[in-house]
């Protein structure tokens, strides 16, 4: 009778048990870039925020607020969290592979969200990225449909290091030695800042250096261009002399394609949630996923931009 009460009570427990781990939330920890980097992280974030509220998921979320080498630790810990999933939004490309051997000695499917990180396939899970090399090429072969009389390029670049950075560098330093044109003004922010692209080319025009093309590598940079040229006298966008090449296509951003100001805007889309939710469920399942999956994304030009169009977009 004792054993048969004690077989019973075990029995109960491991129900016990099964139950609780069928019912228990999924933690997924996310190492998020930075808090208010521009309006594109700001909509990734909330991205992430309502998309695994709606799932139900427990949602771990750190901001690198610029440092790689703090990144790292805080993958680090969410590892020794054991969270169910780690996310990484990764600052910089490198440096990656200590935080994937970790996840993957742990058990914990490792993802990458936005960013593609230097690591072999077989240290990571999945990618759900944005392919950056195309959406700066995107831009080029456009440039060269304008047929300016003299392409005079200024690069303001992402935070240096980043595979946006890196891929839409490469395609317009590529762009510009295969056709010949010439970059007057090439360099990186400091994170995605439109003050300092806004100094920077305030710096430039002061110089008497001529430009006839903008380079912004992200919406918040070229806006920052677009108030340094218009402090200045340069006119700029569909009747101006500068051409001006953004990068994102935010709502505001695209409503400066509408309005003239930004000849062209390239997208990045920053809604990654709901994709990210979609890849765990289908993991949780045993499912087999894509492990390379690149969002899709297209251009906005100044001449074929409508208000329809705007008003479609969720960010």
């Amino acid at each position: 009778m004792l054993m048969f009460t004690l077989l019973a009570a075990c029995g109960k427990k491991d129900a016990e048990t099964s139950a609780t781990k069928e019912d228990k939330k999924i933690t997924v920890g996310v190492v998020q870039t930075n808090a208010n980097e521009s309006d594109w992280r700001t909509a990734n974030t909330k991205s992430f925020n309502e998309a695994f509220a709606t799932a139900g998921f427990e949602l771990k979320m750190v901001f690198g607020e610029g440092d790689h080498a703090k990144q790292i630790s805080q993958a680090q810990q969410l590892i020794q969290e054991e969270v169910d999933y780690l996310v990484v939004l990764g600052l910089q490309s490198a440096g990656w592979e200590d935080v994937a051997k970790a996840a993957k000695t742990a058990g914990i499917p490792f993802i990458m969200a936005d960013r593609k990180l230097d690591l072999s396939e077989n240290l990571y899970t999945a990618m759900v990225c944005s392919d950056f090399l195309a959406e700066g090429n995107k831009a080029v072969d456009w440039l060269k449909t304008q047929k300016l009389d003299a392409y005079k390029i200024v690069v303001l670049g992402g935070d240096t290091g980043s595979s946006a950075q890196l891929g839409r560098s490469k395609a317009i330093e590529d762009g510009a030695k295969a056709n010949k044109w010439d970059i007057v003004f090439n360099q990186n922010m400091k994170g995605w800042d439109e003050t300092l692209a806004k100094q920077a080319v305030a710096d430039l025009i002061a110089t008497g250096t001529k430009f006839t093309v903008i380079y912004a590598e992200n919406d918040n940079m070229a806006r920052g261009a677009c108030t340094a040229m218009d402090a200045a006298g340069i006119t700029y966008g569909k009747n101006g002399t500068v051409k001006v090449i953004a990068f994102d296509a935010n709502k505001w951003g695209l409503q400066n394609v509408l309005s003239g100001k930004f000849s062209l805007d390239v997208e990045c889309n920053p809604l990654h949630g709901p994709r990210i939710v979609k890849l765990i469920n289908s993991l949780k399942a045993g499912e087999k996923v894509e492990q390379n999956a690149y969002v899709d994304e297209t251009t906005f030009d100044i001449n074929s931009i409508t208000q329809a169009i705007i008003d479609a977009r969720k960010y």
